[in-house]
C-alpha cells in the first residue's frame, strides 16, 4: 500500500512503434512502478492528487491509484492551495479536491492560485479571484500575473506596474514590454523597451535594464541573455556564470540544465558541469529526480546523473513541461 506522503513521478511508456502512442503510469524515487501505466495522459502529483486522462476525459487519482474525482472533466491541471484550474462546459473555472466546482466557470484564461489569489480573464479583461471563487479584484486590467511577495504585476494604459491585494497600484504602471515578472527572492524582472532589468518590492531598479532576456531568480541566481548566449547573475546583478550557453534553465536542487551544441548538461552554482552533456532535453529537478530525453529514450535521472527509470522515447504533450 502506498504512503499518502510518497512522492510519485509520471512516466510515459510507449505502446508499439509510434512515438505518439503511450500510456502513463507513476514511479517512486527508486524507479519502481507504484501505479501501472494505464492512462492516456497524466500530470505530476500535487497536494496528493494527479490529473489523469482516460479516453477524452480527465479525472484525479491519489497516490494509491484510487479514483478521487471521476474522469468527467474537459481538462486537468495541478492543484495549488486546494484548487485546480479546469475547463467546464467550454469555460475555465476551478474545482476543489472533492471535485466540487468553486465559483462560476466563465473565464477564457486563468491561472493557479498563489498567495490566496488567481488571475482570471474574460477576453482581454483581467482580474483576480480568492479561494472561494469570488472576484475580489475586478476584471479591470489589460493583463495580469500571479501574486508574489504580496504584489501582482498588472497592466494598465499599455504599461506594467504592481498592485496589492486591494487592487491598488503600489508600483505605478511605467514598465513597457510584453510582460513583467513575479517577485522571486525579492527581485522581479521588468521590461524597458528591448532590455530587461530587476526591481525590488519598492519598485527600485536594483539591477538596471541591460539584458536581452531575463528570467526569475531561483536559489540566488537568475539566467539572463547577453548577446547570443545565456549566463547567470546574482541578486546584485553581478555575472557569476559567464554567458556561454545557447539555452539555460533556472536552478533547482542545486543544479541547472544548460545546452551547448544541441546537447543538454547540468551545472552547479559555480558553472561547473557536474552531469555531462548527453541529453536532447532536460527539465528541472523535483524531489530528487529530473525528466530527460535522448533521441531514443525518455526517463528520470538522479543528482548523480544515473537513470532510475528509462524507456523508449515518446513525444508527449507534457514531456517538455518544466513542471516536471
Amino acid at each position: 500500500m502506498s504512503n499518502s506522503n510518497e512522492v510519485l513521478f509520471p512516466v510515459f511508456v510507449r505502446k508499439g512503434r509510434s512515438e505518439l502512442n503511450y500510456k502513463v503510469g507513476y514511479i517512486d524515487r527508486r524507479g519502481t512502478f507504484v501505479i501501472e501505466p494505464g492512462y492516456d495522459d497524466g500530470y505530476p502529483f500535487s497536494e496528493g492528487l494527479a490529473a489523469v486522462k482516460i479516453a477524452k476525459k480527465w479525472g484525479y487519482i491519489d497516490v494509491s491509484g484510487n479514483d478521487v474525482i471521476s474522469p468527467i472533466l474537459e481538462s486537468g491541471d495541478m492543484f495549488s492551495q486546494g484548487r485546480a484550474p479546469v475547463v467546464i462546459v467550454g469555460h475555465w473555472g476551478y474545482i476543489d479536491q472533492s471535485g466540487a466546482v468553486v465559483g462560476k466557470p466563465r473565464y477564457t484564461l486563468n491561472s493557479s492560485f498563489k498567495e490566496g489569489f488567481a488571475w482570471v480573464a474574460v477576453d482581454k479583461d483581467y482580474g483576480f479571484l480568492d479561494l472561494t471563487g469570488r472576484e475580489v479584484i475586478a476584471l479591470a486590467y489589460e493583463d495580469a500575473r500571479e501574486f508574489s511577495s504580496g504584489l501582482a504585476a498588472a497592466k494598465a494604459g499599455g504599461k506594467w506596474g504592481y498592485i496589492d491585494r486591494s487592487g491598488e497600484f503600489v508600483i505605478s504602471p511605467r514598465f513597457e514590454g510584453i510582460v513583467a515578472g513575479p517577485f522571486r527572492e525579492e527581485r522581479a524582472r521588468f521590461p524597458a523597451g528591448e532590455l530587461w532589468g530587476y526591481i525590488d518590492p519598492t519598485g527600485w531598479p536594483v539591477i538596471r535594464a541591460q539584458f536581452l532576456v531575463a528570467y526569475d531568480f531561483n536559489e540566488g541566481l537568475a539566467e539572463v541573455k547577453m548577446g547570443e548566449k545565456k549566463g547567470y547573475v546574482n541578486r546584485d546583478g553581478k555575472v557569476v556564470i559567464p554567458a556561454r550557453f545557447a539555452w539555460a534553465s533556472g536552478f533547482s536542487e542545486g543544479l541547472a540544465a544548460v545546452c551547448e551544441d544541441d546537447w543538454y548538461a547540468f551545472i552547479n552554482c559555480h558553472g561547473e558541469i557536474v552531469i555531462p552533456p548527453r541529453f536532447r532535453f532536460a527539465g528541472r529537478f523535483r524531489n530528487g529526480l529530473c525528466l530527460v530525453t535522448t533521441d531514443k529514450e525518455i526517463g528520470y535521472i538522479n543528482h548523480s546523473g544515473d537513470y532510475v527509470w528509462k524507456g523508449p522515447y515518446v513525444r508527449t504533450r507534457l514531456g517538455y513541461d518544466l513542471r516536471f
